[in-house]
């Protein structure tokens, strides 16, 4: 379970460097636009900035960076009292967290950038969405993870793409919610998006049966992504290491099924 915090290509302290000046600057860059958006945009309404999906995708990737800092710096220096690497059974709870996190907030980054430079850059006309700080929150997010699953360890799972359309699901949810109660944003919209206005349920509809597609799309994309990963450092580093990565696969299984059978003990 060492590969939730580490490199594959740099030592430890390096990683644990790396992870406590990312999580910093990720904090910094969400306050910062937070500030930024509220004072151009939102003036006396700041809670507008949680309506929209850009930022609770923006949010959750923040939360998952600071978390990852913190799981790195706390089993980094206490791994061998917390994890039993014989097995993965008794994989710590703050492990799945973290892997679940992983998985959902870099998805939903994909699907968000995805959606922004598709068609809601040239379909809205707000200008909360067609601000530089907002092409810059719909590119780097997904830059920074490609780049993050190249050079990072973590395994990635195509099926967990259902963590991503249960939160576009809640987000459904609350838009729909939102707009049932006449909630306003700017310019007295009661949507945060032209295409997912609920005055017209069947483009609404349309509109969230493409972000699940997007979902797919995008799970998928990270899960190759993270298999090149793989094939390149195996390949240039460890090429007698091949069979330990298809063990290492059956093991990860193991994690998903609640088997038993699946321990990293040498033969």
């Amino acid at each position: 379970m060492d590969f939730f915090f580490q490199w594959p290509w740099f030592n430890q302290k390096v990683y644990m460097v790396y992870r406590v000046v990312l999580g910093i600057s990720m904090v910094t860059w969400i306050v910062a636009d937070f500030y930024y958006e509220s004072q151009m945009f939102y003036k006396h309404k700041k809670w507008i900035y949680l309506v929209y999906a850009t930022n609770w995708s923006f949010i959750l990737l923040g939360i998952t960076t600071v978390f990852q800092a913190v799981c790195v710096l706390f089993y980094c220096k206490r791994s061998s009292f917390c994890i039993d690497h014989q097995s993965f059974e008794r994989m710590p709870p703050s492990l799945k967290v973290l892997w679940m996190l992983q998985n959902l907030s870099y998805c939903s980054a994909i699907v968000v950038s995805i959606s922004y430079w598709s068609f809601i850059a040239f379909l809205e006309d707000e200008n909360v969405l067609q601000s530089d700080m907002s092409r810059l929150k719909h590119t780097l997010n997904s830059l920074y993870v490609i780049l993050e699953i190249l050079i990072s360890a973590t395994p990635f799972r195509i099926l967990h793409l259902f963590f991503t359309v249960m939160l576009g699901s809640i987000y459904s949810l609350f838009n729909a919610i939102y707009f049932l109660n006449d909630g306003t944003i700017l310019e007295g919209r009661h949507y945060a998006y032209n295409v997912l206005n609920w005055l017209n349920p069947a483009e609404a509809i349309i509109t969230c049966l493409i972000c699940i597609v997007q979902a797919i799309v995008s799970q998928t994309l990270l899960y190759y992504i993270y298999r090149l990963r793989i094939w390149i450092y195996l390949t240039k580093y460890f090429k007698k290491q091949m069979v330990e990565y298809d063990e290492f696969e059956s093991e990860m299984r193991g994690i998903m099924t609640g088997s038993t059978s699946y321990t990293t003990e040498s033969t």
